[in-house]
C-alpha cells in the first residue's frame, strides 16, 4: 500500500510539474510573437498544440527523472 501511494504521490507531482514545464517550453524557448495585433486562429490552435506537447513532455521528463532518482538509490546506495 505504501508503494502506491508513493506511485500516486509521483503522479501528481508530475501532472502538477507538467504545466510550468508546459508553459515554458511553448512560450519562452520558442519565443513566439503574432503577427499582428492580435493573435489570429490558426496560431491560438498552435499555442495551444505547443503547450500540450509541452504539458506532454514535462510529464515524461518528470517520470525519467523519477527512474533515474529510483536507480541511483537502488543501486548505488547501500544500506
Amino acid at each position: 500500500m505504501r508503494a502506491f501511494a508513493r506511485e500516486l504521490s509521483w503522479f501528481f507531482l508530475a501532472i502538477l510539474l507538467a504545466a510550468p514545464i508546459a508553459y515554458f517550453f511553448g512560450f519562452y524557448l520558442m519565443n513566439l510573437e503574432p503577427e499582428g495585433p492580435s493573435l489570429t486562429k490558426n496560431e491560438e490552435v498552435f499555442y495551444m498544440e505547443l503547450f500540450i506537447i509541452g504539458g506532454i513532455l514535462g510529464f515524461i521528463c518528470t517520470y525519467l527523472i523519477r527512474v533515474i532518482i529510483w536507480a541511483v538509490t537502488k543501486y548505488l546506495i547501500v544500506e
